[in-house]
């Protein structure tokens, strides 16, 4: 059976491009119908008369040319239809391949989420188990604990600790990159936000002997959005420029722009900074501008690749500016209200001008 070709022909003809046989069809009539007038004409003139030896000639010539018009015709259609049928093969082997690796990605990510759906459940249990004991234990409700009890059992409670935020991070960038993870809209005080975050990391900053402050502008009010994911952003924010910074401060500054359209969050620090060139990698996920297990500063490079699909999520983005050696301030615009279907997670970090 024949099979259609793209163009609803059946066999070989149906495998040529419409102008392409158009203008083959074309040709081959052309050339048919002029080599039968010529012989119909040499038919006609020898019956009347004999002609001259170099008419006749001449008249062969023309026919020759003819045939060989129609055998060309016939050869660049063969090999038209060859090259044609090559490609169909090719690209037909290349839909399937597409199609196996598809349903192999498709199966990897089901396996992924119910792998995740039950490590979620099977890590945090014993973790908040851990937590949980460790603490009552540091409370001394069983018993009084001597100093290197004490100092051992807060080792335990900060691993434990680390260890569910990383847990944490793990799982919710793998909802975000699966298009599961689903935004609140509910109505929430930005001011307590901001002041939560900065209640929560002003003993690291205090133990650094770092300035930690907030300004906010008096028009910052009430917002509708999710507010726990932009604590969660903010937090990590804050939390990288307290750790990352030596000497001075951060500032947090909390106003609206584009006339009171859009909240803008800015976490400026004076930290070392960070180059131009570096800006793409810092908001990938794993990437880590300091890497070897002698760097400074522990983590996963997980945050910032969660901040910026986060900010994605409540349709804003995350700009950064930032030079080496003069400090780095990082910029959330979010929306003032989410809107019911937020935008897609692409917000990228921005150089600046």
């Amino acid at each position: 059976m024949a099979s259609l070709a793209p163009n609803g022909k059946a066999g070989c003809i149906g495998m040529f491009r419409p102008e392409t046989f158009r203008r083959a069809s074309a040709a081959f009539f052309l050339a048919v119908v002029f080599l039968a007038t010529v012989w119909l004409a040499v038919l006609l003139w020898t019956a009347a008369a004999p002609l001259p030896d170099w008419p006749r000639l001449g008249l062969l010539l023309l026919g020759a040319a003819c045939v060989a018009v129609i055998v060309a015709s016939f050869a660049w259609i063969r090999k038209e239809v060859e090259r044609r049928r090559r490609s169909e093969e090719e690209l037909q082997r290349l839909n399937q391949a597409l199609q196996t690796a598809l349903a192999r990605a498709q199966e990897a990510d089901r396996l992924k989420s119910a792998f995740l759906a039950t490590m979620s459940h099977e890590l945090r249990t014993p973790l908040n188990s851990i937590l949980g004991f460790t603490g009552v234990l540091l409370q001394e409700l069983p018993g009084a604990l001597n100093e290197e009890q004490r100092k051992q059992l807060t080792m335990v409670r900060d691993s434990a600790r680390h260890l569910l935020a990383l847990i944490n991070d793990v799982l919710d960038l793998s909802k975000i990159e699966a298009g599961q993870l689903k935004v609140a809209r509910a109505p929430y005080d930005v001011r307590a936000v901001v002041e939560r975050v900065v209640a929560s990391v002003r003993p690291r900053a205090e133990a650094k002997g770092l300035t930690l402050e907030l300004q906010t502008d008096p028009a910052v009010g009430r917002a509708l959005g999710d507010a726990r994911r932009l604590e969660q952003i903010l937090l990590n924010l804050v939390a990288n420029a307290v750790k990352f910074t030596q000497q001075g401060g951060v500032r947090i500054q909390v106003d609206m722009v584009e006339d009171g359209r859009l909240l803008r969050f800015q976490v400026a620090d004076t930290g070392p900074g960070i180059a131009r060139e570096d800006f793409d990698k810092l908001f990938q996920p794993f990437q880590q501008l300091q890497t070897g297990l002698d760097r400074p500063h522990e983590g996963t490079g997980l945050g910032l690749a969660i901040c910026r699909r986060l900010a994605g999520l409540l349709g804003g983005r995350i700009e950064l500016e930032s030079e080496p050696g003069r400090g780095s301030t990082f910029t959330v615009l979010l929306p003032l209200e989410l809107p019911e279907q937020p935008h897609p997670p692409n917000a990228k970090a921005t150089p600046p001008p």
